[in-house]
């Protein structure tokens, strides 16, 4: 697993996991590694590698999120690389207000953003948009992936998010098969569902268009819910 910021000798490991990436049921090469940790009393971070370096896009997306204890985000870093456009950013959380700065190819942009107080947050993967779990729908906020424009890649995107939770029961995820809950998110043109632990996060997420993620490897780490 790559780092923005490694771990430090006093964060307490708390969560991890590992996704891969399918579509028709073969792999992509594209692998998504996670790992939440305690820091200071008060605060955790999240740290997320989605690695697609082997598969068709070749992009690579690190995430590094500090976050209070009840979820709420107070500061993201992101690093994108692929092809020949390198992406560095940070994200700085107030009530009602983000602020964000990134790096395109050595060039600088700011952005603010006003919000309604208890707006959602996710990043682009799918333990980012586990993220959403707690969050009962309405004003959302994301970042903008589209690769079409330099001024547009990776900007704050506010839209409208629906989401709808399903009945638990048993999905077929290792040997054993794993008891999850279905969340559906929609959003624009855009629909996802995630499987949710009994912690809360994420074990499985498809795509409209076929993708799912899958988790390979149990969690080894002492859990709790996002």
């Amino acid at each position: 697993m790559r780092f923005i910021v490694h771990e430090q000798a006093y964060e307490q490991p708390v969560a991890a996991g590992r996704f891969r990436y399918e579509q028709d049921n073969r792999a992509t090469g594209a692998l998504e590694t996670w790992r939440l940790t305690k820091a200071i009393e008060g605060y955790e971070i999240l740290r997320v590698d989605l690695d697609a370096r082997t598969a068709e896009s070749g992009h690579s997306y690190l995430y590094h999120l500090v976050r209070q204890e009840d979820g709420r985000p107070e500061r993201l870093s992101y690093r994108f690389w692929g092809g020949s456009l390198m992406v560095e950013g940070t994200l700085l959380f107030a009530d009602t207000h983000i602020t964000g700065t990134r790096t395109v190819n050595g060039v600088t942009y700011e952005e603010d953003m006003d919000l309604t107080a208890g707006y959602g947050f996710w990043f682009p993967s799918s333990v980012g948009l586990g993220l959403l779990a707690r969050f009962g729908g309405g004003p959302a906020v994301t970042l903008d992936t589209v690769f079409s424009n330099l001024y547009s890649v990776f900007s704050l995107q506010m839209v409208e998010v629906d989401l709808r939770m399903g009945e638990v029961k048993k999905i077929g995820i290792g040997p054993q098969g794993v008891t999850a809950r279905p969340l559906h998110i929609r959003w624009q043109e855009n629909e996802r569902t995630l499987w949710l632990n009994e912690h809360n996060w994420p074990v499985k997420m498809k795509r409209e268009d076929g993708l799912t993620a899958v988790e390979t490897h149990p969690f080894t780490l002492k859990n709790k819910e996002n």
